[in-house]
């Protein structure tokens, strides 16, 4: 009996773990020529990208963004798919929360509200008495040259309240050994 229970705990657990991790959540909001907030939606595990071309080995950590929700300028906003097939101007939809500033690649992230269609990118910027070259993020409309502008963007990571499927594959594997436990516990016997 005890092995059988064994057997179906341990087949609970591994289910649990087979599913999905939950998504990596993230604020966004875009101040400046533009301005809009809300939530990103990644892929739960973030991949590592080098910075440099040609790689140097120096990396940050980067998501893929699943779904984009909140308001830009007004009306609601959702995320547009990648597609490099359609060109240049077609997002990556990659975002880099915690790399350097701007947290964003040159093929940007694109999303659309109920007007038009949008990408937000960063393009490198060069100048002043150094001459050093910095990344600035801007955003335009997709396939139209000269009508990006600069803004200010921070994105940054939420706080998840759901727990994880381990989490759950534990609590369910103490309320199954606390039921086990009180149901083989002997009855007294008043003498």
């Amino acid at each position: 009996m005890l092995a059988k229970i064994g057997a179906a705990v341990l087949a609970l657990y591994l289910g649990v773990l087979a599913l999905p991790v939950q998504a990596a959540v993230f604020e966004w909001k875009i101040t400046g020529a533009f301005s809009g907030a809300g939530m990103l939606t990644t892929t739960d595990q973030p991949f590592s990208y080098d910075i440099d071309e040609p790689p140097t080995g120096q990396s940050v950590a980067g998501y893929l963004v699943t779904s984009m929700t909140g308001k830009f300028g007004g009306p609601a906003v959702s995320l547009v798919a990648a597609d490099p097939e359609k060109g240049p101007y077609y997002a990556s939809n990659l975002i880099y929360p915690t790399g350097t500033k701007p947290m964003i690649d040159e093929s940007g992230l694109l999303f659309k509200n109920a007007t038009r269609t949008y990408n937000l990118f960063a393009s490198q910027t060069c100048g002043g008495d150094t001459g050093e070259c910095s990344m600035i993020p801007r955003i335009g409309y997709p396939g139209i040259s000269g009508g990006s502008r600069q803004v200010a963007l921070t994105i940054t990571a939420v706080k998840s309240a759901v727990p994880e499927s381990a989490t759950w594959a534990m609590m369910l594997l103490g309320f199954g050994v606390v039921g086990y436990a009180m149901r083989r516990k002997p009855a007294l016997q008043l003498v």
